[in-house]
C-alpha cells in the first residue's frame, strides 16, 4: 500500500540523517554560502543608516544578505556582527535575559541553574501548555534588542519585498551540544504570514533544518548557522515546519571570541554552547 500524503513523512528521516552523521559531516552537507553557493541569492542592500556602536554591529556596508532559494520568503545574513558585539550579546543573553522568572528553571535572578536554563521569554510570554500568547502576560522587551530588531528589518525591507515587523516578544533558546529542537511551525502570532521572525545565533554552530508546510510536502533543506548568523522567515516560510537537529561544536568560535570573552563565566558557558535569540510580532 502506498503511502498517503497525511501519513508521508520526509522531514522526520533528515532530522535522524543529521543527528547519526560526523560533525565533519555535518559541517560539510548543511547549506552555506561557501560551500553551496548555487542555493542562495545576493541581495545587493541598498540601504545606508547609523548604527548605535552598543548593537555591536559592523558597518551595513560590509553586510552579505541572501535569499534562501530552496526556502521561499527565507532570507539568510551572514554575520553582521564584530566579535565585540558577539560578546555583548553572549553577556546580555546569560546575564540580563536570563535573570528572570519567565525561564524553564522559574526565577534565575542570581543565575544559581544557568547551566539548567534551556529558555527565556521576553515581551508577550508564551504559554507553552496552551501554545497562545496573553495580552495581560508580557513585560518590556529589552530596548536593545528591539532596536537590533528595528535596524535588522530596515536593511533587510529596504533591500527586499520584506515587509516591517514590531519586535514583540522573544523566546531565548539556550543549547547544549547534544541538545536538538524537533520539527514544528510557529503558528501562535496573528497573521504570521505577513510579519517576519528574526533568529539570532551566538555561540556554537547548528544544523537548521527548514522544509514545508506539511512534513509531506518536501525533503527539508539543512543550512549551517554559526555564530553572528541570522535568518529571517516570512512569506510561506514563515508556517513552514522547522528543526535543530544537531549543535556542532565550531573550531571557530575560540578564534572569534575568546580574546573578547574576559567574563571567565562567560566563556565557560558558550564554549559547549549555543544560544539562539528569536523575536516575533505577536499582534496585527
Amino acid at each position: 500500500m502506498s503511502a498517503t500524503s497525511d501519513s508521508l513523512d520526509l522531514f522526520t528521516p533528515m532530522f535522524k540523517h543529521f543527528r547519526r552523521l560526523s560533525a565533519a559531516d555535518c559541517f560539510t552537507q548543511a547549506y552555506s554560502v561557501t560551500s553551496h553557493p548555487s542555493f542562495f541569492d545576493h541581495c545587493p542592500i541598498t540601504t545606508s543608516i547609523d548604527l548605535d556602536e552598543s548593537l555591536g554591529l559592523k558597518p551595513i556596508s560590509s553586510w552579505s544578505l541572501y535569499s534562501c532559494l530552496f526556502s521561499n520568503g527565507l532570507y539568510f545574513l551572514s554575520n553582521p556582527f564584530t566579535s565585540v558585539g558577539q560578546h555583548q550579546w553572549i553577556h546580555r543573553a546569560l546575564n540580563d535575559y536570563a535573570r528572570q522568572t519567565k525561564t524553564s528553571v522559574g526565577d534565575n535572578s542570581n543565575n544559581e541553574q544557568l547551566a539548567r536554563i534551556r529558555w527565556a521569554t521576553l515581551g508577550y510570554h508564551y504559554d507553552w501548555t496552551n501554545k497562545i500568547y496573553k495580552d495581560d502576560d508580557h513585560t518590556k522587551m529589552p530596548n536593545e534588542l528591539a532596536k537590533l530588531c528595528q535596524i535588522i528589518m530596515h536593511v533587510i525591507s529596504s533591500s527586499t519585498n520584506c515587509p516591517m515587523m514590531q519586535a514583540e516578544a522573544a523566546i531565548v533558546n539556550y543549547y547544549h551540544l547534544n541538545s536538538t529542537l524537533c520539527a514544528h511551525t510557529d503558528h501562535s502570532e496573528y497573521d504570521a504570514l505577513t510579519k517576519p521572525l528574526i533568529s539570532y545565533s551566538f555561540g556554537n554552530a547548528a544544523v537548521f533544518l527548514i522544509g514545508g508546510q506539511t512534513k509531506a510536502e518536501c525533503k527539508p533543506s539543512p543550512i549551517l548557522l554559526q555564530s553572528g548568523d541570522i535568518i529571517l522567515m516570512t512569506g510561506s516560510s514563515r508556517l513552514c515546519f522547522h528543526a535543530v537537529p544537531r549543535i556542532l561544536s565550531d573550531p571557530l568560535l575560540k578564534e572569534i571570541l575568546c580574546e573578547h570573552l574576559d567574563d571567565e563565566c562567560c566563556w565557560s558557558y558558550i564554549h559547549d554552547k549555543r544560544i539562539n535569540i528569536n523575536v516575533r510580532q505577536v499582534y496585527s
